[in-house]
C-alpha cells in the first residue's frame, strides 16, 4: 500500500470522526490529507515524507481557515428570535393553574399550561391550586401573575 492510499484512508476516517465530534474542524484535515492523497498519487515517490506532511499541513491550514465560516453557515441553524412566546407560541392571558408553589420572584414554581408542566415566575407569591394569568414568557419559564379575586 503505497502513501497515497495511507493519506486517502486518514482523510476519510478524519471525515467520519467529523460526525461524532461536531465542530466543524476535523473535517477540513480530512480534507488536507485527502488532498495530499491526491498530490502523492499525481508526484509519484518523489514527493518524500516531509514535503508529504508539509502538503497536509498546509491543505489543512488554508482550507480550515478559508472554508469554515462558509462551511458553518450551511451546516448549523439560524435563531429567528430570542423571544420565548414567540418561539412556543405562548397565549399570553391565558389561564393557568398553579401545581407547584411560586415564590416571589424565583424561577421553580409549576404551572400546568396546554397539558404540560411549565416552570413559572412570578412577582408574588402564589399558592398550589390557585390560578395565574400568563403575562409572559422567558425562555422555557412562563412569567404569570395572580388573578384578582372580586368580592
Amino acid at each position: 500500500m503505497g502513501n497515497d492510499m495511507i493519506w486517502a484512508i486518514a482523510g476519510i476516517v478524519l471525515i467520519f470522526i467529523e460526525f461524532f465530534i461536531p465542530g466543524l474542524v476535523i473535517i477540513f484535515f480530512g480534507a488536507g490529507a485527502l488532498v495530499t492523497s491526491l498530490i502523492t498519487f499525481v508526484i509519484g515517490n518523489s514527493f518524500s515524507l516531509p514535503l508529504q506532511f508539509l502538503a497536509f499541513t498546509i491543505t489543512s491550514i488554508l482550507s480550515l481557515v478559508l472554508l469554515r465560516k462558509y462551511m458553518k453557515k450551511i451546516f448549523t441553524g439560524k435563531m429567528e428570535s430570542d423571544s420565548g412566546s414567540e418561539n412556543f407560541n405562548i397565549e399570553i392571558g391565558r389561564i393557568v393553574p398553579v401545581i407547584e408553589y411560586i415564590q416571589h420572584g424565583e424561577i421553580g414554581g409549576k404551572v400546568k399550561y396546554q397539558g404540560t408542566i411549565w416552570s413559572a415566575q412570578s412577582e408574588e407569591s402564589i399558592p398550589p391550586g390557585e390560578s395565574v394569568e400568563i403575562i409572559g414568557s422567558k425562555n422555557l419559564t412562563l412569567i404569570v401573575k395572580k388573578i384578582k379575586k372580586e368580592n
